[in-house]
């Protein structure tokens, strides 16, 4: 039986499903029934996805792709069956817009009631970019402000969560925060502009106590969404998308999008900063356009970088036009070029190579190789040029290999997550998640593929009942071994 009740305004009913972007204004909670193929008997645990799930409130439009409210999906999968629940969580900026029915103020989404409404007003904290499970804990993750603490199980909303007064001032708390396998360690920054624009390292321990390591000056304050994690560095790829027309956006007049200017006359900037809070290093590169990386290592004299490129023809305001048509068109936004930057810290220069000539995003690997070599990298690809991401691939990085699902009709798919087999300690041993978008159901499915050889396509799926907007990140949650 599913159980389903409105989670806002009865005027928000819309759950047609058509596309991946339709907002889903229910929560729900219920076992589900229809499970095609055999889910793995050691495949225990719960696969946690968030995004924007409202895209418009009382019938106004977000404006941009990153301004909906964040509504967490827990797919618990265990002997008993596969089950689902979804959860908006309850921020304050949730609380006000469902009970006023007007949109919060976004990345690009204004206030209604013009620039008086809007003057010297930062973007809400809508808690909708990625989650965090540390100490037993579910954090839901925003750029600019302090994570969301959430119960794992029930994905009740407890507050913000400030880790004892560690995170000060702004507050801000990255949405990629990376956990060190070996010592269960997780560390993350924030941007800061007081007194100056500076980056701020942080170190949450196994215990979630959480303790300032170092921090990072920088000349501009700038677009900063994700970081690497080696053995011994916290290395950050700091691109020239930065805040350039910023008086406009403070009286009101213009979003905060609009601030923002990609300049590659600046080149991009590789810092290395010491994890035991030691002298950092920083080398120049050409101009480079980024949001996610996949992970970082220390081979001999060199630190190598693996991310996602991007080619912003037309610059930011080119680009972020796709960011807002995301209804329509999302263009190049899921058409990245998977590379390696290798920096020769005793030399100082930087070797780049391309791994991957298909357009991809959202990069992954199996987390316990973290801050090592990985051989294996998990992409979400679009198989057109500029279309919505619709396949699942693994690049073997040892023998070049990619093997690849496709999605059937227009199914469109989101970041592959790896859940490691318990039973093995090998590197890809495992599976890989990911929620589907069948428009023809009007519903999305739970697609559970073998790491090492998606190209056989799903050996379960897991239908639900609804769709699930597009979510933009995840993780695992593996369940204690009996």
């Amino acid at each position: 039986m599913t159980v389903a009740y409105s989670a806002e305004n009865p005027a928000d009913t819309d759950t047609s499903g058509e596309s991946p972007w339709d907002s889903q204004h229910r929560e729900f909670d219920y076992t589900v029934r229809d499970v095609e193929g055999q889910i793995p008997a050691a495949l225990r645990g719960a696969l946690y996805r968030i995004g924007p799930g409202r895209l418009d409130v009382a019938g106004h439009p977000m404006s941009h792709i990153f301004d909906g409210d964040g509504m967490v999906s827990r797919v618990a999968i265990g002997p008993g069956g596969v089950h689902y629940r979804n959860r908006y969580v309850r921020t304050k900026s949730y609380a006000k817009s469902t009970a006023t029915g007007k949109p919060p103020k976004g990345f690009s989404t204004q206030r209604l009631g013009g620039p008086l409404a809007n003057a010297m007003r930062f973007p809400e904290n809508m808690a909708n970019t990625s989650v965090l499970v540390h100490d037993d804990v579910l954090y839901s993750l925003w750029e600019g402000g302090r994570p969301h603490r959430m119960d794992p199980d029930t994905l009740h909303t407890f507050g913000p969560e400030s880790f004892g007064g560690a995170l000060k001032r702004l507050g801000a708390f990255s949405a990629h925060p990376k956990v060190d396998p070996s010592t269960g360690e997780v560390f993350n920054f924030g941007l800061d502009f007081f007194p100056r624009p500076m980056i701020r390292c942080y170190r949450l321990d196994p215990r979630g106590k959480m303790r300032g390591i170092a921090t990072v000056p920088i000349p501009d304050l700038g677009f900063i969404h994700d970081f690497a994690l080696t053995e011994r560095h916290m290395v950050f790829v700091l691109g020239p998308l930065v805040v350039r027309n910023p008086v406009p956006v403070a009286l009101g007049l213009r979003p905060f999008d609009d601030a923002l200017s990609y300049r590659p006359d600046m080149g991009t900037t590789i810092v290395l900063v010491p994890r035991d809070g030691g002298p950092q290093q920083r080398f120049e590169h050409e101009s480079l356009f980024h949001f996610h990386v996949t992970n970082a290592f220390e081979s001999g004299d060199e630190t190598v970088v693996e991310l996602v490129a991007h080619h912003p023809a037309g610059g930011w305001v080119q680009w972020n036009k796709h960011l807002r048509d995301y209804r329509g068109q999302t263009g190049p936004a899921f058409g990245g070029t998977l590379t390696r930057l290798s920096v020769n810290r005793r030399v100082g220069w930087v070797r780049t190579a391309v791994l991957n000539d298909r357009g991809c995003e959202f990069p992954q690997l199996d987390q316990r190789v973290t801050t090592g070599e990985h051989r294996f990298s998990y992409l979400a690809e679009a198989s057109q040029p500029g279309g919505d991401p619709d396949s699942i691939t693994t690049i073997d990085h040892r023998t070049g290999a990619a093997g690849r699902h496709i999605t059937d009709g227009a199914g469109t798919i989101c970041e592959p997550i790896f859940a490691p087999d318990p039973t093995s300690s090998a590197e890809g041993d495992g599976w890989l998640l990911t929620l589907e978008h069948q428009p023809d159901r009007k519903a999305s499915r739970l697609l559970i593929l073998r790491a090492d050889r998606p190209g056989d396509g799903p050996i379960a799926t897991a239908a639900l009942d609804h769709h699930v907007p597009m979510t933009f990140h995840g993780a695992f949650r593996s369940a204690p071994r009996p």
